[in-house]
């Protein structure tokens, strides 16, 4: 991983700075929580009633949503609905999972992330979330078969974005399924067809099919693989749908889908999805197969609502 130069600026300005080495890479976990719990309440300590009111009001990742909380959770309440119809079971996650949960798996960038103390982070995507529950429940029992999560979010990136629609808190609907390899991709094909109809239900409640359009990434050039996704069969062949070979190190394999919307003369992007090898890494039972997609909850309110004005 490139290194990162603020640390390393950072590191330039201690006279001992193999003190920083030692205390990343000597001190167990419960002393170098202990270190950190200790140093951030005396960093507490100094802050005065006004400093946290002033920090409050400038503090991007502290600022609530504009959004009515009503109809999110109306929104919530009827897309979780929704997927117990499909046979996605509703779990309720922590704000909170294990460190590296997002840079373990997904190589997401841990600078990204919202890291915190007592071994966790701040939940930056539940898929990832969810493959570690579907990885613990095959542990628990192996033969449990195919099995489907589904749970509305919160999420926490610590990226800047100059779009005044996406903020540093964001409300997002997930879906991830796990299951053992079939052959012919059939596994691959189901999970897709089920968790596109899906989202093609929710947005279908907000936006007319007309605006809807399908981007099929493939990860190889797999003609076998692209003659299924043409099949006639599958929920998306009504759609305006296009294919292209993608052979980015993204983390989906095989390929990855996105679902667009027109907006007057913009293509938002409101849900994406596709094959992950998560599961098997986490399990390492390489028969296993997961399938993972999300939608912008709060992004499809906000924008739905402005495209009725």
């Amino acid at each position: 991983m490139p290194k990162n130069p603020s640390f390393e600026k950072l590191k330039s300005k201690i006279p001992d700075s193999g003190a920083i080495d030692y205390l990343i890479e000597s001190l167990s976990g419960s002393d170098f929580n202990s270190l950190m719990l200790e140093i951030f309440r005396q960093r507490a300590d100094q802050i005065s009633p006004a400093d946290l009111l002033r920090d409050f009001e400038k503090n991007r990742f502290t600022q609530p949503t504009s959004l009515d909380p009503i109809l999110l959770l109306e929104a919530e309440l009827d897309w979780l609905k929704k997927a117990s119809l499909a046979d996605f079971t509703s779990i309720i996650l922590s704000p909170v999972s294990p460190l590296g949960t997002c840079s373990v798996v997904s190589k997401t960038n841990q600078n990204n992330l919202i890291s915190a103390l007592r071994n966790t982070e701040v939940v930056a995507d539940a898929t990832n979330v969810l493959a570690l529950q579907l990885a613990l429940n095959q542990k628990r029992n192996p033969e449990i078969g195919s099995e489907r999560l589904a749970t509305v979010h919160r999420h926490v990136r610590a990226q800047h974005y100059e779009n005044p629609n996406f903020t540093a808190h964001f409300g997002i609907f997930c879906l991830a399924s796990a299951g053992k390899d079939r052959g012919n991709f059939d596994f691959e094909l189901e999970e897709a067809n089920r968790h596109l109809s899906l989202i093609l239900d929710i947005l279908g409640k907000h936006f007319s099919k007309e605006q809807m359009v399908f981007k099929f990434f493939l990860r190889d050039e797999n003609p076998k693989l692209k003659i299924r996704l043409e099949e006639k069969e599958n929920c998306w062949s009504a759609y305006p749908v296009t294919f292209e070979t993608d052979s980015s190190k993204e983390y989906y394999s095989l390929f990855q889908f996105k679902v667009y919307v027109k907006i007057g003369d913009v293509q938002i992007d409101f849900a994406d999805g596709g094959p992950v090898d998560w599961v098997a890494k986490l399990t390492g039972n390489q028969k296993m197969r997961s399938f993972i997609s999300g939608i912008g909850l709060e992004l499809v309110l906000k924008l739905a609502g402005k495209a009725k004005e």
